[in-house]
């Protein structure tokens, strides 16, 4: 149970009890502003590297999204070329790759808008002191 001194890791969600530590997970502040804790990120090279499906992201530290990215654009494109090869799958097959074509050239856009909007800082809210 959660006492009333516990914080949130601003990066990873993690429950921390002591409040000034670190965040034995991630090594974030606790105070959630560990963007500024961080080496800011180049947007160009985030899209650079985002050419390879999800490295753009695990180069910003969003490892899950990036492994997602991955793990869609290659899924798609593998089983819509297997699904090519039977009589139903050009119906089927052509789509997914084409969906998986689409799913990648987002994950770049999106590495560069993740890039910019990390390169911002967070959005006052709540618990962002001024």
């Amino acid at each position: 149970m959660a006492m009333a001194s516990d914080v949130l890791c601003g990066r990873c969600g993690a429950l921390l009890s002591n409040p000034t530590a670190p965040c034995p997970r991630c090594g974030a502040p606790a105070s959630g502003s560990w963007q500024y804790a961080t080496r800011r990120k180049d947007p160009l090279v985030a899209a650079m590297l985002a050419i390879i499906p999800g490295m753009g992201h695990i180069y910003l530290g969003h490892n899950m999204k990036g492994f997602g990215f991955l793990a869609g654009i290659v899924g798609m494109q593998f089983f819509g070329f297997d699904l090519d090869l039977s009589v139903i799958g050009a119906a089927i097959g052509v789509p997914m790759e084409l969906g998986g074509g689409t799913l990648w050239v987002y994950s770049i856009v999106d590495a560069y808008r993740t890039a910019k909007h990390m390169d911002q800082g967070p959005e006052p809210g709540p618990n962002v002191r001024s």
